[in-house]
């Protein structure tokens, strides 16, 4: 391009750019029924108290686990029946975690933190 290519600088008008805020979506607050907030008491009782079962089998699980790993190591069992008890107790053990999640999610939603 040479010094006196003035024409090849030239820069083409550029429209405006309009800019405008994106919407937001209208949330519309739902409150609860007479008929919900009348049994919450009881539904955070009966959540609280299959939260503790599901914490206290958790536990029992570990504690079979371990059991059955010394039997195992004692040579009581061989590794194919350990195996199976294994893979039993760990089936066990991630439906009572998946539970135990599904139960804590509930009382959060229900406004209830005493759990730990």
């Amino acid at each position: 391009m040479g010094l006196f290519d003035s024409w090849r600088r030239k820069k083409k008008p550029v429209a405006p750019v309009q800019l405008t805020e994106p919407q937001k979506p209208k949330i519309e607050e739902t409150k609860p029924s007479v008929s919900e907030t009348a049994g919450q008491p009881e539904d955070v009782d009966l959540l609280i108290a299959e939260y503790e079962r599901l914490v206290q089998r958790r536990e029992e699980l570990q504690a079979e686990r371990q059991e059955i790993t010394a039997t195992l190591d004692r040579g009581e069992l061989d590794p194919d029946e350990f195996r199976r008890e294994l893979m039993n107790r760990i089936q066990e053990a991630a439906t009572v975690s998946e539970n135990l999640r599904i139960t804590a999610t509930k009382l959060t939603k229900l406004g209830y933190r005493g759990y730990h």
